[in-house]
Order: C-alpha cells, then sequence, then structure tokens
C-alpha cells in the first residue's frame, strides 16, 4: 500500500469516527417543592450548617445501584450542577416555606442574623437500588445558638417501583423523597421552638 492510499484510509476512519453521533446528555436538579407552612418562626433565624454527601454521590454522573456494592454512573444523564449546592439552596427554600421565615441561611449563603437553630445533615443514601427502589437515608442534628445539642434524628424513606424507569421518574422520586426529608426537619424545629415556648 502506497503512502498515498495509505493517508486516505486514515483520513476516512477519522472522518467516520466524528461523523458517529453523539448520546445527548440530559441534566437534571432538585427542585424545591410546593408546600404549606407548618408553623410560623418569622422571627426565628435558622443556618444549615453542614449538609454532607457521600464522596460517590459528589460527581456530575448520576449514581445507581445495581446490586450488591455495585454502583454505575451515566456519562449521560448527569446533575445539572454540583448536587450538594443543590440539595442545600432546595433545603433553604423547603425549610423557609415549611417555617414560615424567610431567614434560613446556609454554609454558603449565611445569615446576618445570630441564629436560633443551627442543622447538621449527613445523607447516607440517595440513589435507586438495584430492585428499582429509589431510596434516601439521613440523620440530622439541631443545635440552640449556643451549640447546645438539642435533638439527633435518624431518617430513612423509600419509593417502590414495578420496574425500573427512566432517570425522570428517578430524579423525581429523589426530589419527593428530599422534600419528605425537609418536611420532617422542619416538624423537628416546630416541637423544639414549642417546648421552648412552654
Amino acid at each position: 500500500m502506497n503512502k498515498r492510499c495509505f493517508t486516505m484510509l486514515i483520513s476516512i476512519i477519522l472522518l467516520a469516527s466524528c461523523s458517529t453521533p453523539q448520546k445527548k446528555v440530559s441534566y437534571y436538579v432538585i427542585d424545591p417543592t410546593p408546600m404549606l407552612a407548618i408553623a410560623n418562626l418569622d422571627k426565628k433565624s435558622v443556618q444549615v450548617l453542614d449538609l454532607k454527601l457521600p464522596q460517590y454521590l459528589e460527581r456530575f454522573q448520576i449514581a445507581r445501584r445495581e446490586g450488591a456494592n455495585r454502583l454505575t454512573f451515566s456519562d449521560n444523564q448527569q446533575w445539572g450542577e454540583n448536587l450538594r449546592k443543590n440539595l442545600y439552596r432546595t433545603m433553604t427554600r423547603n425549610l423557609s416555606t415549611l417555617l414560615g421565615t424567610p431567614d434560613v441561611g446556609t454554609a454558603i449563603n449565611r445569615s446576618l442574623a445570630k441564629p436560633d437553630y443551627v442543622l447538621r445533615v449527613s445523607i447516607e443514601a440517595f440513589e435507586q437500588a438495584a430492585d428499582g427502589r429509589t431510596q434516601l437515608a439521613a440523620r440530622y442534628q439541631i443545635s440552640d445558638d449556643g451549640g447546645a445539642l438539642l435533638t439527633t434524628k435518624q431518617f430513612s424513606s423509600d419509593i417502590s417501583r414495578d420496574s425500573r424507569d427512566g432517570y425522570s421518574e428517578m430524579v423525581a422520586d429523589l426530589q419527593a423523597l428530599f422534600s419528605e426529608l425537609c418536611l420532617d426537619i422542619a416538624t423537628s424545629l416546630q416541637q423544639l421552638e414549642a417546648q421552648h415556648a412552654d
């Protein structure tokens, strides 16, 4: 094969590989959920000081469990932004609505007011299991403005589906579960405020 034929062959292979259609990437976020206020803490300030995620969730590709100890990540199904920052912002808006106070700050967007309640959240699972069940497991602690621990709670919930549906359904389920967590936290804060008022 002469040099000219070889060069043409390489050019054809390169052109063919460039023309291979790329799969479209879909991007998702966890949005705040429309909810009714369960308390009126309009004079109170809440600081979401920390929200931790497992390291395997600290990436743009969405995680799914494929079996015991096995995760897969999709290059074509991704979070639209850093998931932790997304959850911070969504939790702030959900808690603000549920508690009836605009003064809910985070480590990213701090409030100027001294917090009446300080919240630390550790998310332990936030993905779809191998059986199609979407799950959220978390632990949270609430402290007062002086740093004294007021309560520590575990939260766990899941949504089951008949089969593994698409990523849109999975993210919708994760959003619903995250709203449940926010409601659980708001209920705990409401109870603490009622105890304080007595």
